[in-house]
């Protein structure tokens, strides 16, 4: 029988699985549903030390006869931080020593209970990992607790080899054992680059998500038809690799598809550079079964879609140039599919941020760099497809509105011999307005600022209902315009607030005049969202025509 405590299970069901195969334990009163549950098999060595001293120690011996990691399992309290010397001689040997300690709930340390001192991250430094196992009250909790202990003991057997420290709270009563048998837990492993092949052969509907590619490897003409040979690729404008055959707009497609498109549903997943801007993408992943392969520089895990599987630690450059090469691939899941009947071109939006932003988004036919600021900017013109010959940016690492009118800036001072067009909204540009209060500033900026008064995406967002008083302060409503500091900062200004007068100057706008230029688009945050959801709802997959 099992303790009922389900983040413990979920720990014993993992070292079982990532093979620990020697446990130290050291006895006490919190560590019982651990040492419990790990004494039940037959294939873990247990071995009895009481002195916390020398149970560290007493590991490290065998970590080094049997040149494989060791447990060392420790109660509440002080009792942890006894394995301090022997956590250090194992860090500056690099030995795997893995260090799993029972602990009361947070909300008892400090309030002179028993046995309770703050052991979260107590090794600080002398430790290449260290989690905690919180107990699980929903699913999110559950795949956190699955996530940390994988991430744990992955990180215990990668070389260079250092401790790891997995912190288990344990609350009252914790005396139940009522399981018959460990849980079923989804078990994250690192695969080889070489061995993808043999992974992608056993399924049928594959899906390459490219994220978002800043610095790294730029795709060629030829390595984007590849891959569109072989799987249905998912690219954002972030990811720098714009091909007619990869699928787009993840917020526009995904949120189309129904849990009865299942021939849309991909069964294995494969993940290649960094963040993506579609929350859509994610929640579909994360609904459907599927298997997901991460592939990354550092070969962490990165579990955006819960549905992570294995980890390739391998360069961006070095992936693509072996998916690219893989042949004989059976992919059911055809990107036809995914297109839109509607062609966003020929689709006819009311004047508003997201119809000036098609607007000049098909317009931008030369070679320029596009800079995206954060929320509704970056999302709208997902929508629209870009040319190769663009490169976009933008601040997804964090996703703030801080900083983004800065960064472009500074692209443009290094890259002076190419256009600079900077798409951002009102909050996003008066938190940043000082990026243009600099003497570097060359003449290569072409600022497009949507001002309508306020943060219309917190108004627009799904289910969420503001009384009058409480919207002005969701929303920040000002009137504030920024052409006079634009102005001041020695740019020539345009204010915009039609389609027609959008059109009158935008041909002059774009010319490369050597001169700094802003236009200001004035719009009503009302008028925004509804002209938002008639582009919606003119947006419709062939799949659900067929």
């Amino acid at each position: 029988m099992f303790t009922d405590k389900k983040n413990v299970l979920e720990l014993i069901s993992l070292l079982k699985a990532h093979s620990i195969e020697h446990a130290v334990l050291c006895p006490g009163s919190r560590d019982i549903p651990i040492i419990q549950g790990i004494s039940q098999f037959s294939d873990i060595s247990c071995y009895s030390v009481t002195d916390e001293r020398s149970a560290g120690f007493f590991a490290l011996g065998i970590i080094l006869s049997l040149k494989k990691p060791c447990a060392v399992i420790v109660t509440s309290g002080s009792a942890l931080l006894n394995l301090h010397p022997a956590v250090a001689e194992a860090f500056y040997r690099q030995l795997p020593l893995l260090i799993i300690s029972a602990d009361r709930s947070a909300a008892w340390i400090g309030q002179m209970d028993g046995q309770t001192v703050h052991q979260t991250d107590v090794f600080h430094s002398l430790v290449k990992y260290s989690g905690t196992l919180n107990e699980i009250k929903d699913d999110t909790d559950k795949w956190m607790c699955n996530r940390v202990c994988n991430e744990a003991l992955l990180a215990l057997t990668e070389r260079p080899f250092a401790p790891v420290h997995l912190n288990v709270p344990i609350g009252d009563p914790f005396f139940s054992f009522k399981e018959n048998c460990l849980p079923a837990v989804r078990v994250i492993n690192r695969l080889l680059l070489s061995d993808l092949d043999k992974v992608i052969f056993k399924h049928r509907k594959i899906m390459l998500v490219l994220g978002q590619n800043d610095i790294d490897y730029r795709l060629s003409e030829s390595e984007k038809e590849a891959l569109a040979q072989r799987f249905t690729v998912y690219c954002e404008h972030i990811g720098n690799a714009h091909c007619s055959k990869f699928i787009y707009a993840g917020d526009g497609i995904f949120q189309s598809i129904t849990n009865h498109n299942t021939n849309l549903h991909p069964d294995l997943v494969i993940s290649l550079g960094g963040h993506i801007v579609s929350k859509q993408l994610k929640q579909f992943i994360r609904k459907i079964e599927c298997t997901h392969i991460a592939i990354n520089d550092d070969g962490k895990i990165y579990d955006v879609f819960t549905q992570l599987r294995y980890v390739i630690k391998a360069s961006f450059q070095d992936a693509i140039n072996y998916l690219c090469r893989i042949d004989n691939i059976k992919n059911d899941l055809h990107a036809s599919k995914f297109a839109f009947s509607l062609d966003p071109k020929k689709t006819v939006i009311p004047y508003s941020q997201i119809g000036i932003t098609k607007s000049v988004l098909t317009k931008l036919d030369f070679p320029c760099c596009l800079h995206l600021a954060n929320s509704s900017t970056v999302r709208y013109a997902s929508y629209f497809k870009l040319p190769p010959f663009i490169s976009v940016y933008s601040n997804r690492g964090v996703n703030g509105i801080e900083g983004s009118l800065s960064a472009a800036v500074g692209a443009a001072c290094a890259i002076p011999d190419l256009l600079h067009f900077i798409l951002i909204g009102d909050l996003s540009f008066f938190y940043d307005m000082n990026a243009l209060w600099n003497v570097q500033l060359k003449q290569n900026l072409r600022i497009i600022l949507f001002n309508n008064s306020g943060g219309e995406i917190f108004a627009a967002l799904p289910g969420l209902t503001l009384d009058e008083r409480s919207g002005k302060f969701v929303t920040a409503e000002h009137q504030a315009k920024g052409r006079l500091w634009a102005q001041e900062c020695g740019f020539k200004t345009y204010e915009v607030t039609d389609n027609d007068g959008f059109l009158k100057i935008f041909d002059e706008f774009i010319r490369n005049d050597n001169t700094n230029k802003f236009m200001e688009v004035i719009t009503d945050k009302t008028k925004d969202i509804d002209a938002l959801k008639i582009f919606k709802a003119q947006l419709k997959l062939k799949a659900n025509l067929d």
